[in-house]
């Protein structure tokens, strides 16, 4: 990845200020419920289990994610319609192939998709394991599109988008999301930022709440602390995230009370998760496995939340690259 970010002088950046105007989004078209995807609708649960650990995780037991990849939340007219008045900004970037072994009918090789706009919504396996209680041991780099599973089913993705030269952007700056804050790639539907008009925003003057788990188990929160003011980026460290008291749901109904590191989605970049604070098993957070049961220190791969990328079964990385 580059060290910085390009910008794109869209009609609602301010490129003097990096200061984005939501009322000036030309937000892609449409609210459809999962069932305009799939027959099944949205397909979620999370369960955890405190004698079940993650390969490099001893002592920390499991949180496990079960779904189709489609959220509770509203999505978009995707592919994006030429009527769309986003279509220009999805038209104009790479739509790219979908890795081999996954069966939508578009986006196969030898062509792929003409552009980002032909792009539309399937259901996926989801599946993801992470440590149920993880332990802050550095500063580490995202090694992967994905950075966490929300609790309406879906997935959040790492806040950078390249064009065809190789350039990368705020995914805000460069293109229009839904009214979610989502759209897909790859046929996997994902969001980014915060998702303020469709997440549960909790109680006026208190704490935001638990809106999912990064791939290396710590939650991730909205804006507000504990007075129930917002955060901005001077209070958060260089991963985006802080320590709070969070009431953690617990996968049966209920909730946890829990001193903890979390992220916090706000309106500053990188909006979520700038880096992990812990280790992460990739392969175990970025299931299903291919092949099953892929022994501890070897690779595995999916071609549905990998991408088609080889992940080893192993905490990673060995070491920090930042403090």
């Amino acid at each position: 990845m580059p060290t910085t970010l390009s910008q794109l002088a869209t009609p609602y950046t301010n490129t003097s200020t990096n200061i984005i105007t939501l009322s000036q989004i030309p937000f892609v078209q449409g609210e459809n419920s999962a069932t305009a995807f799939s027959s099944e609708g949205s397909v979620f649960q999370m369960s955890t289990n405190p004698a079940l650990d993650v390969v490099g995780f001893p002592g920390q037991g499991t949180r496990l994610f079960i779904g189709n990849g489609l959220p509770t939340t509203p999505m978009g007219n995707y592919p994006v319609q030429p009527n769309d008045p986003a279509y220009s900004y999805y038209a104009a970037l790479p739509g790219g192939v979908n890795p081999a072994g996954t069966t939508p009918a578009t986006g196969q090789p030898p062509t792929g998709y003409v552009n980002a706009a032909a792009i539309g919504i399937s259901p996926y396996p989801l599946e993801g394991r992470i440590p149920l209680n993880p332990v802050v041991s550095g500063a580490y780099p995202i090694n992967s599109l994905i950075v966490g599973i929300t609790l309406t089913g879906a997935a959040w993705h790492v806040e950078k988008a390249n064009d065809a030269s190789g350039n990368y952007y705020n995914p805000l700056n460069a293109l229009p999301n839904d009214k979610c804050y989502g759209h897909p790639y790859n046929q996997q539907y994902h969001y980014h930022s915060y998702s303020w008009k469709c997440f549960d925003q909790g109680t006026s003057g208190k704490q935001s709440p638990v809106y999912g788990f990064a791939l290396d188990g710590f939650p991730i929160t909205g804006p507000r602390g504990p007075d129930g003011k917002e955060w901005t980026n001077a209070d958060l460290d260089i991963c985006h995230g802080r320590e709070s008291e969070l009431d953690i749901p617990d996968g049966r109904g209920g909730f946890t009370k829990k001193l903890t590191y979390h992220y916090v989605l706000n309106r500053e970049y990188p909006h979520s998760v700038g880096c992990f604070r812990g280790k992460v098993n990739y392969n175990q957070a970025l299931g299903p496995d291919n092949p099953p049961n892929t022994p501890p220190g070897d690779f595995g791969t999916n071609p549905f939340m990998k991408e088609g990328f080889l992940y080893q079964n192993v905490a990673s990385p060995t070491s920090p690259i930042r403090r």
